[in-house]
Parts: structure tokens; C-alpha cells; sequence
């Protein structure tokens, strides 16, 4: 019951807040980073040629994680074999670190409103805190590539190695595994944002509340706009050519807005953290 309560007060507080606004700068610079953030990885992956199979897996697997129509747009990215240059690379990096700060800074702003917190930091200190918390959520998300790059290998070589009696039950708990794995992911990279994103740091306990709330909206919240996406949507009636980029931005827009909520989450179980 407490928890039904938070989050009724959670959800009301993040109307009062206008954190649909934020959620809005977030979601134009996230769709900002995802592309020349493609564009850095598979130039990377493909200065070697055996890495081939690698590509074709984090495509794959990219695929199922956007939503339907929009995931064509990525795959373009990681389908093609066109070489690219060092400074096209060395720019696309440049953009990708400057777009995915400008997500953090957005997120910042939503967290302080979430606590009715001042602006403490000044205008450049607070673009270094985001660029620092870009790099710092690449470590969680490294760690979700190589489970997606390796996955496959690791699965062979449970079969391979797991005797025929208990090869459906090894295949069982690594597939239990993966999907725990991501959701543990998940809920770290929201955890780090939400513990170094503001001027007075946050204890960890006080911010896995929210990151849990919103690493168990994520997935559903995914599925439930693929789903409407495929079967109801008429994006491509009224925006033609631009459909699949505009049903990438709903859909950025949706996970801001549930990352904005388990801040306001939080701050409704530890209001005086």
C-alpha cells in the first residue's frame, strides 16, 4: 500500500515539476547521441575483420531492443561497409560525448526538481559533471555489449560442455541469467546517474528505490510501444519518410520520462536525503 501511495505521489509530483518538459530536451539529445554513437562503434569494430560476427550480433540485438520501424534506421548503421575516416570517426565521438552530456544535463535538471533543489553548480562545472557521468555510465554499458558480443559463444559452449540430460536446464538458467544480467545492468546505470547527478551526492540506498522502479517500467514500457507501434500507430501516414525517426523519439521520449519518475520516486520514499 505505501508503495502504490509513493507512486501515486511520485507520478502527481512529476506533473507539478513540468518534468515532462525536461523529459523533452532529453529524449531530442538522446536521439542526437544514438547515431554518430553507432557510427563510433561499428567503425571501431570494424578496423578488425574478425569482427564481423560481433557487429552482426549488437545488430541483432539492437534490433530487438528499439522499437519496431525505428530499429531499420540502426541497422542501416551497422549493415554498412563503408570505410570511414579518422576524423569522421574522431568527430562522430566529439558529438556523440557532447549530445549524451546534453542528456545528463537535462536528467540534473529533473533530479533537482525532484528534491526542489537550487541550481548549485555554475555553467561549466556542471557540463564537466555531465561529461564525467557519460564516461562513468559506459561501464555499465560496456558490460551490456559484452554480454550481447560474447552471449552467443558462451551459450555454444554450455551446450558443448553440459551433458545431454541437463543441456534444457543449462540453457534455461544462462537465458534466466542474461535477462538478469540486463536488468542488474540497468539498474546500475540509473543508480550512477542518480547517485552523482546532483550537488549533494545521494547514498546508494537511497537511490536504488527509483532505479529498481524504473529499470521494471523500462521493459515493459518498451514492449507495450513496440506493440502499439506495429499494431495501431499511423506514424508513416502523417510523417511519410520521418516516421521511424519520430516513432525513435517517442519512444527516447517514454524512457526519460520513466528515469524523471524514479527520481521523483525517490524523493517521495527519502525526502529529506
Amino acid at each position: 500500500m505505501h508503495f502504490v501511495v509513493r507512486l501515486r505521489r511520485a507520478f502527481w509530483q512529476l506533473i507539478q515539476h513540468g518534468q515532462f518538459s525536461v523529459a523533452k530536451g532529453a529524449a531530442y539529445s538522446s536521439i542526437l547521441t544514438l547515431f554518430p554513437g553507432f557510427l563510433v562503434i561499428t567503425s571501431v569494430l570494424e578496423a578488425s575483420h574478425e569482427t564481423e560476427g560481433f557487429i552482426r550480433q549488437i545488430a541483432r540485438a539492437v534490433g530487438w531492443v528499439l522499437p519496431p520501424g525505428s530499429n531499420s534506421i540502426a541497422l542501416t548503421f551497422f549493415q554498412s561497409k563503408q570505410q570511414h575516416t579518422t576524423r569522421l570517426l574522431v568527430s562522430a565521438s566529439m558529438v556523440t560525448i557532447l549530445a549524451a552530456s546534453g542528456v545528463m544535463i537535462s536528467w540534473m535538471e529533473g533530479f533537482r526538481k525532484a528534491y526542489c533543489m537550487e541550481e548549485a553548480w555554475g555553467f561549466w562545472k556542471e557540463r564537466l559533471v555531465a561529461i564525467y557521468l557519460v564516461f562513468l555510465a559506459l561501464v555499465p554499458l560496456a558490460s551490456a555489449t559484452m554480454l550481447v558480443v560474447f552471449g552467443d559463444e558462451i551459450e555454444a559452449w554450455m551446450q558443448h560442455e553440459a551433458m545431454h540430460l541437463f543441456r534444457p536446464v543449462v540453457l534455461l538458467f544462462w537465458m534466466l541469467s542474461r535477462w538478469a544480467i540486463a536488468m542488474l545492468t540497468s539498474i546500475a546505470f540509473i543508480a550512477l546517474i542518480y547517485h552523482h547527478a546532483m550537488p549533494k551526492t545521494q547514498s546508494w540506498r537511497y537511490v536504488l528505490p527509483g532505479a529498481i522502479l524504473a529499470t521494471c517500467l523500462w521493459f515493459p514500457a518498451t514492449m507495450f510501444f513496440g506493440w502499439y507501434v506495429t499494431n495501431y500507430a499511423t506514424y508513416t501516414v502523417v510523417y511519410g519518410s520521418l516516421a521511424a525517426a519520430i516513432a525513435l523519439l517517442v519512444w527516447l521520449y517514454i524512457l526519460s520520462v520513466i528515469v524523471l519518475l524514479g527520481a521523483e520516486f525517490n524523493a517521495q520514499v527519502y525526502p529529506k536525503s
